[in-house]
């Protein structure tokens, strides 16, 4: 039980440092007129692939047969993870700043533990309900508190937020569910997630976009893409998934958002945009809920 614990939230972090830097790049990929759509694209294509391959060298033949009600849960966790989740944040990122869209999407605890207790039967403890309160109050010193210093939210930006929210927390609430109940494995549903929701993104583009933004593709705009498929992509929801196994989801959506503090360093050193006084301490105060709400019903994992 200790070791799981440990391997869950050593897993947790790793994902939360794969995903510090998607904030700063999803914003310059964005400056540069290639449509972050195509890098999801990119990043399904590249993961259903390698994760094939690695399929049939570790099962064999007959790796991908699974049943009709999988079947589903997959479709339904392809749609949160790669089209709500991943795609959302990344649209968000466009119109907001980097802390503003992380500072939104790090609500998703209170989602988590919410929908945990009815979901997974995992009842978060009264010290994680009480991080809730800090995270709101992190929440208005970050967005509301600075008389102008901090940007404008922008409304599609809140919007694009409010969706990666809603699929983050419902994904990480599935995969806790089927994964503990030993329906699934995380290579598998790793394969089957890309793979609907990666199809479901690619036909959107398709049919009501297009692939003209491809034109504006550069050398640094392609090896950026390589983070996003192999480092946030495959290893990221790799590790977020094998978290999931092990420990329940609202431990690991505490950890998640030391993703805020791995942002907060990147972002300057690679986009040369600091974050305002208020933007650091309203991080800081939901870096601080984490820490309270971590105390708490640690056993249950």
């Amino acid at each position: 039980m200790k070791n799981n614990y440990a391997r869950g939230v050593l897993m947790a972090l790793g994902t939360a440092m794969l995903w510090g830097g998607m904030g700063p790049l999803a914003k310059f990929v964005g400056t540069q007129g290639v449509s972050m759509t195509s890098v999801m694209c990119y990043r399904a294509v590249v993961i259903v692939l390698l994760m094939s391959l690695w399929l049939r060298y570790r099962v064999g033949h007959g790796w991908y047969r699974i049943g009709r009600p999988l079947m589903r849960v997959y479709l339904l966790l392809g749609f949160l993870t790669v089209v709500m989740n991943a795609w959302g944040f990344m649209l968000s990122c466009q119109y907001l700043s980097v802390p503003q869209a992380l500072m939104l999407n790090y609500t998703f605890p209170i989602a988590v533990m919410t929908g945990s207790y009815f979901i997974t039967g995992e009842k978060p403890s009264r010290k994680q309900l009480a991080a809730g309160f800090l995270i709101i109050g992190g929440l208005y010193v970050g967005f509301f508190a600075s008389g102008g210093e901090t940007p404008p939210l922008s409304v599609p930006g809140l919007l694009w937020g409010i969706v990666s929210l809603l699929g983050l927390s419902g994904q990480m609430l599935l995969s806790r569910k089927v994964l503990r109940d030993g329906d699934s494995n995380p290579s598998l549903q790793l394969f089957y997630v890309y793979l609907f929701g990666g199809a479901m993104l690619i036909i959107a583009k398709s049919v009501f976009v297009g692939w003209d933004d491809l034109a504006a593709m550069n050398c640094a705009v392609f090896a950026l893409m390589q983070y996003s498929a192999f480092g946030a992509g495959l290893c990221g929801f790799g590790l977020l998934l094998g978290a999931l196994r092990v420990i329940p989801a609202p431990l690991v959506s505490l950890v998640l958002t030391l993703e805020i503090a791995f942002a907060l360093v990147i972002t300057p050193l690679s986009l040369g945009l600091s974050p305002t006084g208020f933007e650091i301490a309203g991080c800081a105060i939901v870096m601080a809920a984490v820490a309270c709400a971590a105390a708490g019903k640690e056993a249950s994992a």
